[in-house]
């Protein structure tokens, strides 16, 4: 097959004789016609051309009569053109018409630039990419041949290895390319192919005969030519709008239905094809030339005034527009202020804290019902507040010793309710601000606390029970290994006190198992009645000091000690209280690396910040296990052989005595690291 896809220069060309074509056929001055027309079509309803309605942008094909072609004024005219027209008008949109080739459509169409094509074929690729109207015409191609060759051709399949001229987007392509041993030239529009086969160029043309023939009429060769009756490639005939569009593509097809049902669909696409007696095409346009001339004369009277009208119109329009957005606005205000009273009722109605606000002479402004079950009041009322319960009363007490608070005020107060029942509350009085940060009034917030005070009761009776369990369970293991040591000796002090040996054995054993019930004894009465805590200024360079005693057994042991401690760090403590601490954990840590591969401990003493200051000891020691970690602190629990399992129990209770508290962290074969946190030197609260 041999394809010369030749896209002559048909610009000029078919410019040319096109403008020969529109010299021959409108000899009427259209232009003076149109005007007439528009003003007379003012005159009979002026609303519809100025009424402000939606508008489409339409392309229509400028150059494939007589379904849409460009007429010698440049407006588009065609079988497709009256059709958008009657479509329009029954749904009372505007068209704004746009002349190009159906390339150029269907390029715009797709990306948006238009609204619709005003006649395309359908075929199956366009279709996922514009939404196709209803049928409104059967489009179909057939070969235009030059006389001399009516007996050679008289079917598609006697084209082959003849030139043949087509349009590029002629659905046939794809039929001839299948042929073999065609050649084949393409042309943007039908004329073009017209002239190269009148040229003689090519010896067929493919094309709709409608086209055809209006050309080769228009051009005087209609006589050389004959147009053969077969049908090729039939397809609809349509109106593409773009993809998604479905509101337009509803009209436009309620309108062909419409039209089709009217009969009218008919005899508009007749009007363009049938051809029609000179005389009566001639006495049609003098009855249009007349009737306009004659209407344009009421037209401009009535221009006139409805142009002044339009204005005030226009203005009473915008108006009314304006007032009804103010309107509309001013109820979605409305409902959505409803709304959110609501929505705020419904919350401090249901949140458990209960509220009252008050303006800034005290008178109450508002409550919710959960401030009431607080109160022990029963109704929605709080006239007297300060009559109503003793918790109020005391608050207002303590708010009257001045005008207006500088700071929010909080307390817990237990109440007698007038029933005799006994509530613990906790209340805070907050500042209530307006949207420009100027002092409202002020917000009580009410918890009832009763039943969380009593919880927390039974919590810490259950602890004690089970802490005193253990300590009993401990007391009694550490103490029955000594006195099973001491009743076995005396028990063979009988019979063996005279041998050497035997007494050797009880200096040796007896003094050792007495100090260790001794030791028992004494962490236990340290355990149970610690002595208050004599609190004073104390620098934590002071508090490392205690190291010096260490630093034999460190060395000895060849353990790396790092220390960095703030020369600035004051504590506010019982110095021997928390010396004994920190002795107690760097003796522990020591254990803990002894066997280490890198024996090292950390001591740290800096600000945790305004209020507290912090000592870390961190060690490379072997680490505890996670099950052990929740159990370190409890009475007799150790991991040594020979511990007694109080010391990290007192160190606790030494730093909580000392208003501090106590942080460990621990991995197995990784270290420990003990944070302990204790309260900073504040001269001017130690003189309060």
């Amino acid at each position: 097959m041999v394809l010369s896809c030749n896209i002559y220069n048909e610009s000029t060309l078919f410019r040319r004789e096109w403008g020969e074509i529109r010299k021959k056929q409108f000899k009427i001055p259209y232009l003076l016609m149109l005007f007439f027309f528009i003003l007379g079509t003012v005159a009979l309803n002026p609303s519809t051309v100025f009424a402000g309605k939606k508008t489409y942008k339409v392309a229509g094909e400028w150059a494939l009569p007589p379904f849409s072609y460009t007429k010698e004024d440049g407006i588009l005219a065609g079988i497709s053109i009256d059709l958008m027209e009657k479509i329009s008008k029954e749904n009372e949109f505007n068209l704004e018409y746009v002349s190009m080739s159906i390339e150029e459509a269907e390029k715009s169409l797709k990306e948006g630039k238009i609204d619709a094509i005003a006649g395309v074929s359908y075929n199956a690729e366009k279709d996922s990419w514009f939404n196709f109207s209803d049928p409104y015409f059967m489009m179909s191609y057939s070969l235009i041949i030059p006389n001399e060759k009516k007996k050679s051709i008289k079917k598609i399949s006697d084209i082959r290895d003849l030139h043949i001229v087509l349009e590029n987007n002629s659905p046939v392509i794809g039929t001839l390319q299948n042929m073999r041993n065609s050649n084949l030239t393409i042309v943007t529009n039908e004329y073009a192919g017209l002239l190269i086969l009148v040229n003689e160029k090519a010896d067929v043309f493919i094309g709709n005969k409608w086209t055809a023939s209006f050309y080769l009429k228009h051009i005087e060769q209609e006589n050389n030519f004959v147009i053969l009756d077969e049908v090729i490639e039939p397809a609809d005939y349509s109106i593409a709008v773009k993809k998604g569009n479905e509101e337009l593509l509803r009209q436009i097809n309620q309108s062909i239905t419409n039209l089709k049902a009217k009969g009218e669909l008919n005899p508009l696409i007749d009007e363009w094809i049938k051809p029609k007696p000179e005389a009566e095409i001639t006495r049609l346009k003098n009855f249009i030339f007349l009737l306009s001339l004659i209407l344009s004369i009421v037209a401009l009277v009535l221009l006139i005034i409805y142009i002044w009208n339009q204005r005030l119109k226009k203005a009473v329009s915008k108006q009314t527009y304006a007032l009804r957005e103010l309107n509309k606005n001013l109820k979605n205000q409305q409902q959505e202020i409803a709304d959110s009273n609501v929505l705020k009722d419904q919350i401090l109605n249901n949140i458990d804290t209960g509220i009252v606000t008050f303006g800034l002479d005290f008178t109450i402004k508002s409550f919710n019902t959960r401030a009431l079950d607080i109160l022990g009041q029963v109704d929605d009322e709080l006239n007297e507040i300060k009559n109503f319960t003793s918790l109020l009363q005391r608050f207002f007490r303590k708010c009257d010793d001045q005008d207006t608070p500088e700071e929010d005020a909080a307390d817990t107060i237990e109440v007698e309710m007038d029933d005799g029942q006994r509530k613990i509350i906790y209340f805070r009085m907050l500042r209530m601000y307006d949207s420009h940060k100027e002092l409202t009034g002020y917000i009580l917030a009410l918890n009832d606390e009763t039943e969380k005070k009593k919880l927390q009761q039974k919590l810490i009776t259950q602890e004690k029970l089970h802490a005193l369990g253990q300590l009993v369970a401990g007391v009694a293991h550490e103490i029955r290994n000594p006195l099973t040591a001491i009743k076995t000796f005396i028990d063979m002090l009988p019979k063996k006190y005279d041998r050497p040996e035997f007494r050797n054995l009880i200096i040796e054993h007896l003094p050792a198992e007495v100090s260790r019930l001794n030791l028992i004894v004494t962490d236990l009465i340290e355990y149970s009645r610690p002595r208050p805590p004599n609190k004073q200024r104390y620098t934590a360079p002071e508090l490392s000091s205690l190291l010096v005693f260490l630093k034999v057994t460190i060395d000895k042991k060849q353990i790396l000690l790092e220390k960095s401690i703030d020369q600035d760090l004051v504590f506010y403590i019982d110095p021997q209280q928390i010396r004994q601490v920190i002795f107690n954990l760097v003796l522990n840590a020591i254990d803990a690396v002894e066997d280490s591969s890198e024996k090292k401990i950390r001591i740290l003493m800096e600000k945790e910040n305004g209020n507290y200051g912090r000592i870390i000891i961190a060690d490379t020691g072997k680490g505890i296990e996670k099950g052990e970690l929740t159990r370190i602190f409890e009475p007799f629990y150790t991991s040594k052989e020979k511990g007694g399992g109080l010391g990290l129990t007192l160190s606790y209770n030494l730093i909580k005595e000392n208003n501090g508290d106590i942080h460990v962290e621990s991995q197995p074969n990784q270290g420990t690291v003990f944070t302990i946190i204790l309260p900073l030197y504040k001269p001017e609260e130690i003189k309060k």
